[in-house]
């Protein structure tokens, strides 16, 4: 019997000092990847991904990560100051993947202001929680 893999897109940001990048955390295929559209940061196995945990003072707004081996913060709760991700790399990190844009269950939360990002980025962590190793 084979399982099938889960699927799943989300708007977020790659975080580290002054280096935040906007784009997509998406998997398929169990793997992950995340594209700022110019750029795919990692793509690797879900096997490859360790050490997640989820910071208490982030309160339930993202993850850290090893991916291949690196350290990666990702945050699902647009920061302040930071542009929203464009939704044209959303297939980019798809492509990455080898998955075709269209189809179900993936949608582009829109240019929120402030405080509205917070129930999507606790959403999207909880539906990632499912998906990387604990």
């Amino acid at each position: 019997m084979t399982t099938t893999a889960p699927v799943l897109a989300s708007p977020a940001w790659l975080i580290g000092g002054m280096n935040n990048r906007p784009g997509y955390l998406v998997t398929a295929e169990n793997r992950i990847a995340f594209t700022d559209g110019d750029t795919t940061h990692f793509a690797a196995p879900l096997s490859e991904v360790t050490d997640v945990s989820y910071p208490w003072y982030w309160f339930g707004g993202g993850f850290k990560a090893r991916i291949g081996g690196k350290l990666f913060k990702v945050t699902f709760v647009k920061p302040n100051g930071m542009p929203s991700p464009n939704p044209g790399m959303l297939e980019t990190g798809l492509a990455v993947l080898g998955v075709a844009a269209a189809f179900e269950g993936i949608s582009h939360v829109g240019d929120l202001a402030g405080l509205a990002w917070i129930a999507p980025g606790r959403a999207a962590t909880k539906q990632w929680r499912e998906i990387l190793p604990s």
